[in-house]
């Protein structure tokens, strides 16, 4: 399969590309930063974005944007250029060529009020990175719905969706024009081959971890795999981890499994740090597929070891 990665330079990309590379043609992207064998991109390029699609590929994987949710917060307008208005270019560049979009989005399109999310829950951001990553959802699939009251709804399209688009902001019902797909994703942790921006938080002496923020978070040389088993899908669908556990506990699991030096800090909402409002609870299942990512005592002797844990 010939693949374009958008933001192969990342934390998540990168891994992506990595393990990607050695079974598909893969052209990736990178931002500011240069990185041998990567094109250099900037998402708000609409030309070079469309130059670089005429190269003509089976798949566009969307790994890139800003994905600080403290930046977004400063920069919104930034968040929706990188992570919403160029997924709408690519949608329009792609129209007809039978090419097919994999956007990469985020648990924080919910409000964190309820103890788990499968794929039909209603969407209600609480930050500026959400409500851009909701944005980009709409760009991709919720333009290609068919709406209306003909509109034929397929289970496999929008799950659990049982009518159109409204006021209670869930995604349209429908069958897909061009077969794009997105996928939901959590927290992730683990070492990435390129930006390992997740375990540079034991570069210092402390790291604060939250107490009262629950998530199941995935296992980063997991997702690959994951992904590959699902991106022949289309429409909307959900990636977890199969353990749920709060910040801190992942943080204090990582450091010690590691031997890492690091002091880890508890602190909740409560706590005077300069940080966005983050959802409380984020557990995301699937109602179409059983995929879990790998528990903390895998996934950790795994990082022990110092190799991947396996295509799921």
């Amino acid at each position: 399969m010939r693949i374009l990665l958008l933001g192969a330079s990342g934390y998540v990309g990168g891994a992506l590309w990595s393990e990607w590379s050695a079974r598909h043609t893969v052209v990736g992207t990178c931002a500011s930063r240069p990185v041998p064998g990567l094109v250099p991109l900037d998402l708000r390029d609409q030309e070079a974005l469309r130059r670089l699609l005429d190269q003509g590929f089976d798949l566009v994987v969307h790994a890139a944007g800003l994905v600080d949710l403290s930046d977004a917060e400063r920069q919104p307008e930034l968040a929706r250029q990188l992570n919403a208005a160029s997924v709408a270019t690519l949608r329009d560049a792609v129209r007809g060529t039978g090419t097919r979009i994999l956007l990469m989005s985020t648990d924080n399109v919910f409000d964190g009020t309820a103890d788990t999310y499968t794929e039909g829950d209603e969407r209600a951001p609480v930050n500026a990175y959400g409500h851009s990553k909701r944005a980009a959802e709409d760009a991709l699939i919720g333009a290609d719905a068919l709406v209306g009251e003909d509109t034929l709804v397929g289970e496999d399209a929008f799950a659990g969706s049982d009518a159109p688009a409204g006021t209670d902001g869930r995604l349209a019902g429908g069958h897909l024009v061009d077969g794009h797909l997105v996928v939901r994703i959590p927290l992730v942790y683990g070492r990435s081959p390129i930006a390992d921006r997740f375990m540079a938080r034991f570069d210092g002496p402390r790291t604060p971890a939250r107490t009262d923020l629950v998530c199941a978070p995935v296992y980063l040389p997991w997702l690959p795999g994951a992904l590959e088993e699902l991106w022949d899908r289309s429409g909307l669908l959900h990636l977890g981890g199969a353990q749920v556990v709060t910040r801190y506990e992942l943080m204090t699991r990582i450091r010690d499994a590691l031997a890492l030096p690091t002091e880890v800090v508890p602190v909740s909402g409560d706590d005077p740090l300069p940080a966005p409002r983050r959802p409380a609870r984020l557990v995301l299942r699937s109602v179409h597929h059983g995929l879990l990512g790998p528990g903390l005592d895998t996934a950790l002797g795994d990082m022990v070891r110092g190799g991947p844990a396996g295509r799921p």
